[in-house]
């Protein structure tokens, strides 16, 4: 020890001061660390308690908006149903003028739109049954000529919204929409034909 010099001694004892000063501040930043990783899990786990909660308040709320939801709905509000109720109207005049010639293709035409070939019909398929609700898929049996006002009409008893001057029915069960296809099958001046089809899913809370 003698052998050393006074500023390096100094020097030494200074480096062994500052020791427990550095593994004191690496164990507190070991410490900070685990708390701060510990206060994200926290924050974590609250914002999942409080989505599962926002989760679990819609679902009672959906639950509650669709109680008592008119088992019957589709057959009363969807296929009971008549679709190009405009070019029935012109039809219906020319066939029953005096001075209509009895063209075979027109009376086909009428007997066509005003038949079942040419209303919402369903098919309903995999039913579904959970603690809470009941699934059904319903498809249609067959495309459909409609309108434009038809198409809008449909869209407003399906989706429970209202489209121009088309109202959802009463009492309308929870409906989404599966498939959903329309094509441009004709037009004229005062008349365009779109071909529909569609598939949809009835939700009945029980």
């Amino acid at each position: 020890m003698k052998g050393i010099p006074q500023s390096r001694m100094i020097l030494y004892l200074l480096v062994i001061g500052f020791i427990p000063i550095f593994f004191t501040i690496f164990y507190l930043s070991g410490q900070l660390t685990e708390v701060e990783n510990l206060k994200n899990s926290l924050t974590l786990v609250e914002a999942q308690a409080f989505s599962r909660e926002k989760k679990q308040a819609l679902n009672m709320a959906v639950k509650e908006h669709f109680k008592g939801a008119d088992h019957f709905y589709v057959d009363k509000y969807l296929e009971s149903q008549t679709f190009l109720s405009p070019e029935i109207e012109s039809l219906q005049k020319l066939v029953n003028n005096r001075y209509f010639a009895g063209d075979e293709s027109v009376r086909k035409r009428l007997d066509y739109i005003t038949s079942q070939k040419n209303s919402l019909l369903f098919s309903e398929s995999n039913v579904q049954t959970y603690p809470f609700f009941q699934e059904t898929t319903a498809t249609l049996v067959h495309p459909i000529e409609i309108n434009i006002n038809d198409l809008k009409r449909i869209l407003s008893l399906v989706e429970g919204r209202t489209i121009g001057t088309n109202k959802p029915g009463p009492n309308r069960p929870q409906m989404i929409i599966l498939d959903f296809k329309i094509d441009k099958k004709e037009a004229s001046e005062n008349n365009e034909v779109l071909l529909l089809n569609m598939k949809i899913l009835k939700r009945e809370y029980l």
